[in-house]
């Protein structure tokens, strides 16, 4: 979204940059954030973010328990560097982390705190400290996201040696963001699953088993993937600086073709030998045609060939429509939420009009970038759809033109999601199994 637009967003489903930040720091193992904001900020992030997000605990040392400087009206009038000073201090003392990150939010940032200062003298006394400007009103939470990945790749250096010599098929991940893609891990997984098959080494940054040694590590790739708009100024930084080059991708890969085009992109990039590639693609594809024909009697009894809407980020939304396209499904209105530069729009809108011209060209798709609740209803109201996918915010318009839907963006508060994911061949199973089972319970 443009911000200089001042108009009011009902309901938006993108939180502040200090959100996007808290929750990367917090996804990242034995990395301990250290908030420098007032009270409400970490409260507000962990309810606001990881509760509708699959119902998300907050880990080792995020949400109720993130460290935090907690200031108020003394050291909003007087200054907080010393109050800061103090919490570095205490919370080297009690949590065990291979980093501590000061992130700021605004309140402190209006004020004008020295925290660099502070971080530097933490440094000098070797704490493995640094700090992260994330006042919310910088931007949404993909700023964060964006502002944390380049910064803990940009200083990383000052706490630990970072090596720059190339480790062979070793690729970085970028562009999956934590919480705010509901199925990040589950994701990643797959990813991980998929690219370790055709015998590459993935950093995917964030989760179980990822540390600072896999972002030491960063330089060192041969390549770099980005699945959204928002790991781009990472990958170009890498480029420009250690002369990694980067795929980029527009959304994560969902099912047959879009999946099979990813692995053989890669593996093109990196001179993979291409009959590795070519069994395994045999061996997932078989394996998801054999499901697809275990279905076909359910698919004609229950007239899976839905037209659907569906709201999500773009970092979703092309893989999972070039599946549902692939076994027959129609869509018929695309809500993308979220919203890069000015010129984003255009941009995204000529691609993704080229791509569906590809898969549908008899067809009529409506296409909107639009992230106020009211105006996405509406949308939805109009379109006389059969099926919704999309968040649990959907599930009032759901109910009001009686019409199924299935979640599969942020925000989504009943259901619990651990490592589920509808990316890749696996991802794609699951994705029909659950709009299948929704479909035939549905009234």
């Amino acid at each position: 979204m443009n911000i200089n637009n001042t108009s009011i967003v009902e309901v938006s489903r993108n939180s502040c940059a200090f959100s996007g930040a808290l929750q990367v720091v917090e996804s990242i193992e034995k990395v301990v954030p250290i908030v420098h904001s007032t009270a409400g900020c970490t409260i507000q992030q962990y309810l606001g973010v990881n509760k509708v997000s699959g119902n998300k605990g907050s880990g080792y040392a995020g949400g109720v328990q993130a460290s935090s400087s907690n200031v108020i009206e003394k050291q909003i009038i007087f200054g907080g560097t010393s109050r800061l000073r103090e919490q570095i201090k205490n919370t080297i003392k009690v949590m065990d982390a291979d980093l501590y990150v000061v992130l700021s939010g605004c309140a402190t940032e209006l004020v004008g705190d020295d925290i660099p200062a502070m971080t530097k003298e933490a440094q000098e006394q070797r704490y493995p400290v640094i700090n992260i400007q994330t006042p919310g009103f910088k931007g949404d939470i993909h700023y964060g996201y964006e502002v944390t990945l380049r910064t803990l790749i940009e200083q990383l250096h000052k706490i630990y040696e970072v090596a720059s010599e190339r480790v062979k098929g070793l690729v970085n991940v970028f562009g999956v963001i934590p919480n705010q893609d509901v199925f990040w891990q589950g994701n990643l997984f797959e990813l991980k699953r998929i690219l370790e098959s055709i015998g590459l080494k993935v950093n995917t940054l964030f989760g179980f088993g990822q540390n600072i040694e896999n972002w030491r590590q960063v330089p060192n790739a041969e390549l770099n993937l980005v699945f959204s708009p928002w790991g781009i100024k990472a990958a170009k930084y890498l480029k420009d600086k250690y002369n990694i080059p980067y795929l980029n991708f527009e959304s994560l890969p969902v099912g047959l073709s879009s999946t099979s085009s990813f692995i053989e992109k890669v593996g093109n990039q990196l001179s993979i030998d291409e009959n590795k590639i070519n069994e395994f693609i045999k061996n997932e594809e078989s394996k998801l045609n054999y499901y697809l024909e275990n279905i076909a009697d359910f698919y004609y009894e229950y007239n899976l060939q839905k037209e659907f809407a569906i709201v999500s980020e773009t970092g979703y939304t092309l893989g999972i429509i070039e599946f549902l396209v692939e076994i027959g499904f129609i869509p018929k209105t695309i809500i993308i939420t979220d919203i890069s530069e000015d010129n984003y729009e255009d941009n995204y809108r000529k691609y993704l009009d080229k791509k569906l011209h590809a898969l549908l060209p008899l067809n009529q798709v409506n296409l909107y970038f639009e992230e106020d609740l009211e105006k996405i209803n509406e949308i939805i109201k109009n379109s006389e759809v059969e099926l919704i996918l999309g968040s649990s915010l959907e599930n009032k318009i759901s109910d009001e033109i009686n019409v199924p839907v299935q979640h599969i963006s942020f925000p989504i508060w009943d259901s619990v999601i651990l490592d589920k994911t509808y990316i890749g061949y696996k991802g794609a199973t699951t994705l029909l199994e659950d709009i299948a089972t929704l479909i035939r319970n549905f009234n």
